[in-house]
C-alpha cells in the first residue's frame, strides 16, 4: 500500500464532491459538455461541485441548467469514483446519476471553462476524450438499462 503524502492543495482539507449526470437521449445520443483549459479541449458529462447544504438531486439539477440550459429530471445513483491526484494536489469525489431532459434550451452556460454543448452518438463515446475516463463503464450499462446501480438514503441528518 502506498503510503499518502502530506502535500495538500492550499485551503483545501477535504475533497471537492462533484456530482455529473449522464442523459442518454431515446435516439441514442449522450448529453456531454466541452471544457477549454489552456489549449486542452476535452468533453465531460454535466454536473459540477456540490454546494455546502445541497442535495446531490439539486447539485445535479442546478448545474445541468447551468451548463447546458436544459431542464433535467433524476431517476438513479449510478456510479461512484475517486480522482486523486498523484501528487495528492487534488481529490475529486465523483457521483454520476442519470437523468431525463424534461425541458429548456440547449446552450453553453456562460463559464469561461465552456466551450460547448451537445448530444454525440454513443457509437462515438469510446473514441471522445472524456473526463473522468467512464465512457466505457456507460457503454457496458446502457445496454441494461443501467440496472443495479447504488441505492441512496437521502438526507438523514435527525
Amino acid at each position: 500500500m502506498r503510503k499518502p503524502r502530506s502535500k495538500k492543495r492550499s485551503g483545501y482539507t477535504i475533497p471537492t464532491t462533484r456530482v455529473s449526470v449522464i442523459v442518454i437521449t431515446d435516439d441514442q445520443k449522450i448529453l456531454l459538455v466541452r471544457h477549454r483549459k489552456g489549449n486542452r479541449l476535452y468533453w465531460v458529462l454535466p454536473g459540477g461541485r456540490l454546494e455546502y447544504g445541497e442535495t446531490f438531486h439539486e447539485c445535479a439539477v442546478r448545474e445541468l441548467k447551468e451548463e447546458t440550459g436544459l431542464d433535467v429530471e433524476i431517476e438513479k445513483f449510478l456510479f461512484l469514483s475517486e480522482a486523486i491526484a498523484p501528487d495528492r494536489s487534488r481529490h475529486i469525489v465523483n457521483i454520476y446519476v442519470k437523468g431525463r431532459i424534461t425541458g429548456g434550451t440547449m446552450r453553453a452556460g456562460n463559464e469561461p471553462v465552456l466551450a460547448g454543448v451537445d448530444l454525440i452518438p454513443l457509437a462515438e463515446l469510446e473514441r471522445t476524450t472524456l473526463f473522468p475516463p467512464v465512457g466505457r463503464k456507460i457503454l457496458e450499462c446502457v445496454p441494461g438499462g443501467f440496472a443495479g446501480g447504488v441505492q441512496y438514503l437521502g438526507n438523514l441528518w435527525v
